[in-house]
């Protein structure tokens, strides 16, 4: 619905007052609509002008044409000064207002109807207006009916309202409550200037039509808004050119688009000639996106240019004595340069290319056109910059309401909000780059620009990625593309199969770029870069990530370059097995594992020892190692299974393994287990003697397992039945059990002679358990008759001494050890007095037991004595003489 109200100075209106008010309004015109238009109804002349012009003076007070959104309302009005009221008193100025919805409103630019001829027409079969007041609107002075407060035309009025109220009575005319409803939400179509240039030349909608009876046009609302004809395209083009205001146009726009950006602020326009602001407002309307032009609210003239709330401001110099554009002056080149959309946009209008501007718009696309930045970006915009010319400074500081005197000299609070203009909180220049920046960069780019920032690439390609890629961007890409970052290129992408093959090209060269990098699949799979990336890549992770790309995309490779490739990396011991192998694509994981070998075996020792951590040996894994024996018994001493190693390691001993002791070493560091020997012993008896290591295997099994275990007699038996050479050990942990099982002390004893601790059996090569010797060392002969020691312990002294007698002297005097170190009680010690004395008597020297005895005080003897006396007084006799005899 479009509505249309006039105000003006009455005698008589419709709640029977005079003065200042609406004294017309389309039928239905709700309340709110009154409300949001009131404070546009203001008008104050010039300063300096005559206070009581005559008829040829009024024909030169500047008109001010009003634009700005209201809520859900986009309001257009245009103020004039017509002198007198009704009263006869200076003052009086003829307000008219169209209000209209957004949708209503798509596709034209606000300041076209700088001149529409809907100011200077009638409604058209409208009840509101009859023909007394028809053509009322563009005179100077009201109707006589008017003027001398004809009241039926508002009888139509309350008749077609609803409730049969009039919207103005109870509505109040100052600080009205507006809706709130954001401009970035108000779905708009965008429109080209080619379009607009073709609307100026044949006008849409219906021509104004004479009415019958006074000769002025009429309008029928259903027919929409008809613009003017003054500023089409094609014409700002030749005056611009005309009067080289190019570098100025710049200057304009990057001001303008700042406070756009910013959300506030306000640009001040200085000219004598009103028509003169409303033509350089017409030119940044058309170089904005029409969503954008759409928000920004404008005035073509204002008398107190300080207090005015619209984001573009034009006055008179008397009104502006400095500050501001002065149109009528020499433009002075500011300090700052304009931006980049400013830049760009004033070429376009230089070399007449509005096809380049609407390209920039059709960048910024139809959702985004009503916001010239990224929803819930950064810091406050730059306001000031290019918001002048020369010395002057320009209006640009944030706008407080309210703004000036409204209708009648009443106060109409106004304030600028989001909606008036953009969204706040949106980025800096200095710091940041606008959408209206990165869309302009995006076009200069395609133009072969190279002086397009990176931060400019970064919100164009955020723009594609949002807003899609204009159709005129697919064809003007495809020259320009080493121009482009990676970050432009991958939102290109999907639509310029060229684009995909460069952001490849960009990933090949920054390994980091490769995580943003989209979902593409190449055409050719661009095998020369890709042979090139594989062949110079510094290290085995980067030839992974290259290797990973090519699968990723497309890329063309060959298995013999990537193991060529990873050999010279393993060579030269550059980057880590383990994970170049995990970060390798699985259809490629066999080349790189063979590089990896190859250049490994061929590789310095030290390097290749370096390489081959435990982690790169399991990544490597079980595999023929014959023809690299070297990489391989590496490999392999590292492997879990030891098993399965001992005999890979055996196997590459024909292959020219070196070092197969060292290696075998390091895999049998810890003793083996039960079930390992056995093992061992089954499969490998034969080769077991010809190394040191695994010869002494079968003694350091025994190192570390219970020596009674029915696991360990068996495979003691097992070691002297196959390897009789080797079962030293074996047969020290057989003679064990015998001796835990034997009954009479005489086999005790015997079997007791095949342990001799601390020394090596006669005619066998001993050597220290720690360098893998053959005998059965110290360490397990000691563990054995400290069994042997406590099994006895529970046997008589009687017994005891006739075992001692009957063992060698070693083992004698090692079972005398044990028991000493056990610990001794009084029977204990008497037990041992008891053994030493039928010892004595057998000529039997046992040194341990008689260095105990010696030691023993005086009141330990007599104990000792008493207790034996008690048993059988020729022992207490025996021990009491033997200790006289030691004293």
């Amino acid at each position: 619905m479009i509505w249309r109200l006039t105000y003006t100075s009455a005698a008589r209106g419709p709640t029977g007052r005079s003065g200042f008010q609406f004294v017309a309004m389309s039928p239905g015109t709700p309340p709110d609509v009154a409300r949001a238009v009131t404070p546009y109804m203001t008008y104050h002349p010039p300063p300096g002008a005559s206070s009581a012009p005559g008829p040829d003076e009024l024909a030169g007070f500047p008109t001010a044409l009003v634009y700005g959104r209201e809520g859900t309302y986009a309001v257009l009005a245009r103020c004039r000064y017509t002198g007198r009221d009704y009263s006869g008193r200076y003052g009086n100025f003829l307000g008219q207002a169209v209000v209209a919805t957004p949708e209503e409103m798509a596709g034209l630019r606000p300041i076209e109807f700088w001149d529409s001829p809907l100011w200077d027409s009638a409604l058209r079969d409208s009840s509101l207006e009859d023909s007394s007041l028809r053509g009322a609107a563009p005179r100077d002075s009201l109707s006589r009916d008017t003027a001398t407060g004809d009241s039926s035309l508002w009888d139509v009025s309350l008749r077609d309202s609803p409730n049969g109220e009039s919207p103005l009575r109870d509505a109040p005319l100052r600080d009205a409550p507006l809706r709130d409803a954001p401009l970035r939400d108000a779905p708009l179509r965008d429109a080209t200037l080619r379009d607009a240039t073709l609307r100026d030349a044949s006008p849409g909608g219906p021509s104004p039509e004479e009415s019958e009876g006074d000769g002025a046009s009429s309008w029928d609302p259903s027919a929409g808004l008809p613009p003017g004809a003054a500023f089409d395209p094609e014409s700002l083009v030749a005056w611009l050119d005309g009067e080289r205001a190019h570098d100025r146009l710049a200057s304009v726009l990057d001001a303008v688009t700042t406070v756009l950006v910013a959300g506030h602020g306000r640009v001040v326009l200085v000219a004598e000639d009103a028509e003169l602001i409303a033509r350089w407002i017409a030119v940044v309307s058309y170089s904005l996106p029409a969503g954008m032009a759409a928000g920004l609210s404008f005035i073509t003239y204002t008398a107190d240019p300080e207090a005015a709330p619209y984001l573009v401001v034009g006055t008179v110099p008397a009104a502006c004595p400095e500050g501001g554009f002065r149109f009528d002056e020499p433009f002075v080149r500011p300090g700052t340069p304009p931006g980049r959309f400013a830049q760009v946009i004033a070429d376009c209008w230089r070399t007449g290319d509005l096809d380049g501007i609407d390209a920039v718009g059709e960048v910024i696309g139809e959702e985004g056109g009503s916001d010239p930045a990224f929803p819930g970006e950064g810091a406050a915009a730059r306001v000031t910059s290019g918001a002048s010319e020369g010395d002057h400074s320009g209006e640009s500081g944030p706008v407080s309401p309210p703004g000036g005197s409204a209708a009648g000299g009443s106060d109409g609070a106004r304030r600028v909000s989001p909606a008036d203009g953009a969204a706040p909180g949106t980025p800096d220049r200095s710091g940041g780059v606008s959408r209206l920046d990165g869309a302009a960069a995006l076009l200069a780019l395609c133009r072969g620009d190279t002086s397009v920032s990176a931060a400019e690439q970064q919100v164009a390609a955020r723009l594609v990625r949002d807003q899609g890629v204009p159709g005129w961007v697919r064809s003007a890409v495809p020259p320009v593309l080493p121009a482009f970052g990676f970050d432009l290129t991958a939102a290109l992408a999907d639509a310029v199969p060229e684009a995909a093959e460069h952001c490849v090209r960009l990933a090949l060269a920054e390994p980091g770029a490769r995580r943003r990098l989209p979902a593409v699949r190449l055409r050719g799979g661009l095998p020369k870069e890709f042979r090139t990336a594989i062949a110079e890549a510094a290290d085995l992770g980067m030839l992974a990530g290259v290797v990973g790309l090519a699968d990723r995309v497309g890329g063309a490779i060959d298995a013999d370059g990537v193991v060529a490739a990873a050999a010279a990396c393993a060579r030269r011991g550059d980057g880590e097995v383990a994970a170049a192998i995990r970060a390798t694509p699985g259809a490629w994981r066999e080349a790189m594992v063979a590089g990896v070998v190859t250049g490994a075996e061929s590789a310095p020792a030290a390097v290749r020892r370096a390489m081959l951590t435990p982690e790169a040996c399991a990544a490597l894994g079980d595999r023929d190692w014959t023809r690299a024996p070297r990489t391989g018994g590496l490999v392999l001493s590292a492997c879990a299974d030891r098993l399965t190693a001992t005999a890979g390691l055996i196997a590459l001993e024909v292959h020219g393994l070196p070092d197969l002791e060292e290696l075998l070493g390091v895999l049998w560091s810890e003793p083996p287990t039960v079930p390992e020997c056995r093992w061992l012993v089954e499969r490998l008896a034969p080769v077991l003697p010809r190394f040191a290591v695994l010869r002494g295997l079968p003694r350091r099994v025994f190192d570390v397992v219970p020596l009674e275990a029915e696991e360990t007699v068996r495979l003691a038996r097992l070691i002297d039945e196959r390897l009789p050479d080797l079962a030293d050990a074996a047969r020290t942990v057989l003679a064990y059990g015998d001796v835990l099982r034997a009954g009479p002390e005489e086999d005790v004893a015997r079997f007791l002679a095949a342990m001799r601790p601390g020394e090596p059996p006669a005619g066998r090569d001993g050597g220290d358990e720690t360098e893998g010797g053959v005998g059965a060392g110290a360490a397990l002969a000691e563990r054995a008759l400290a069994g042997v020691a406590r099994v006895l312990a529970g046997r008589t002294p009687l017994a005891r001494a006739r075992v001692l007698i009957a063992a060698p002297g070693a083992v004698r005097d090692a079972l005398i050890r044990h028991w000493l170190a056990a610990g001794l009680d009084r029977r204990a010690r008497a037990d041992l007095a008891e053994i030493g004395v039928r010892l004595a008597d057998a000529n039997v020297t046992a040194a341990p037991l008689e260095r105990w005895a010696d030691g023993l005080g005086r009141f330990g003897r007599r104990q000792i004595e008493s207790a034996l006396a008690d048993r059988d007084p020729g022992l207490a006799a025996a021990w009491r003489g033997s200790r006289r005899r030691g004293a």
